[in-house]
């Protein structure tokens, strides 16, 4: 028999989705079984598959150490080394610098560093997450950035961090702010609509009419013959939008080997999108999160960027 307390990260979850994260490989008929016949109960009670979980709640499950076993499958450990630049850290929350060239999560197959482990790694061992103690819950990043796209990205430590920042973006109250070097002269602020469709096998989009809607206000900073530096408020969120929008326009971004013109070569050597996720807005926040309310988190464009449109600016 083991027993299982109830922490932040678990209250407001169903009894039977909480089993099957502990135990993922025990079938819903066998939990719900057991919870009738009482070999699972909470608090001493018995209880339905529907009861909501309370913080402080002690789940008892009656099955010997060898069922156990057999229903939690085999956990992956994870590979410790890097922690994340961060820049801003909540009891929910962190916000973190993702380089170029970095994962954001794991790609699965072959190991490669990435910003969920290198966070998972940190929390580990400061102390803010203990695995064996937190049974349903991993600590995820809310907003994805490609592999060579650098800047900010949020890291949630806690279930209510997670929930409470991807309702923000789902809502559009959170404002995302990237930096690029685009191609040619960008004239005025433009506000792009787009409706994006993927090729999976590709990973690739492309125009389709039954798409995702797709929506970026792209402002230029300067313009230097012949690339223009560009804001870009990034109202969606959709895959390889800001590249695919800005060469719909004729203005690819430098070094864009997918979308760029000449497979994005230039003279400056650059070989993959220069993108920054540089400035994240956060709105008026009321209760959970409220340390964040109306933040602005600024990461300067650093690296290739900073480097190319240095000499851009000079004339090279």
């Amino acid at each position: 028999m083991r027993q299982f307390e109830i922490l932040r990260n678990d209250e407001g979850m169903r009894l039977d989705r909480y089993l099957k994260k502990i135990l993922p490989e025990a079938g819903l008929s066998l939990l719900y079984k057991s919870i009738r016949k009482k070999n699972i109960v909470v608090n001493k009670k018995k209880v339905t598959q529907e009861y909501i979980l309370q913080k402080g709640d002690i789940v008892s499950i009656f099955f010997s150490e060898e069922t156990f076993k057999k229903f939690e499958g085999e956990k992956k450990k994870k590979k410790r080394g890097h922690y994340p630049k961060i820049i801003l850290e909540t009891e929910d929350v962190l916000i973190m610098e993702k380089p170029a060239g970095i994962l954001s999560h794991g790609a699965g197959g072959k190991f490669e560093r990435n910003i969920v482990d290198d966070m998972i790694t940190y929390l580990i061992d400061k102390g803010d997450y203990v695995p064996r103690i937190e049974k349903t819950f991993t600590p995820s990043i809310c907003n994805r950035l490609d592999r060579n796209t650098s800047g900010l990205i949020i890291g949630a430590k806690t279930a209510v961090g997670l929930r409470e920042v991807n309702r923000m973006i789902r809502e559009g109250k959170l404002e995302k702010y990237y930096v690029t070097i685009c191609e040619g002269e960008l004239k005025k602020e433009e506000k792009i609509v787009s409706r994006i469709g993927k090729n999976e096998e590709k990973n690739r989009v492309f125009a389709h009419e039954e798409g995702k809607d797709s929506v970026g206000i792209y402002k230029p900073l300067e313009y230097q013959k012949p690339y223009t530096l560009v804001e870009v408020n990034l109202i969606t969120g959709r895959t390889h939008q800001i590249r695919y929008q800005l060469s719909s326009i004729g203005h690819p971004v430098l070094g864009d080997q997918k979308y760029g013109k000449n497979r994005g070569k230039n003279p400056y050597g650059v070989n993959h999108q220069l993108l920054h996720s540089y400035k994240l807005v956060f709105p008026k926040i009321e209760g959970s999160l409220k340390e964040l309310s109306e933040k602005v988190i600024v990461s300067e464009p650093k690296g290739e960027l900073e480097r190319v449109w240095k000499e851009i600016s000079k004339g090279k």
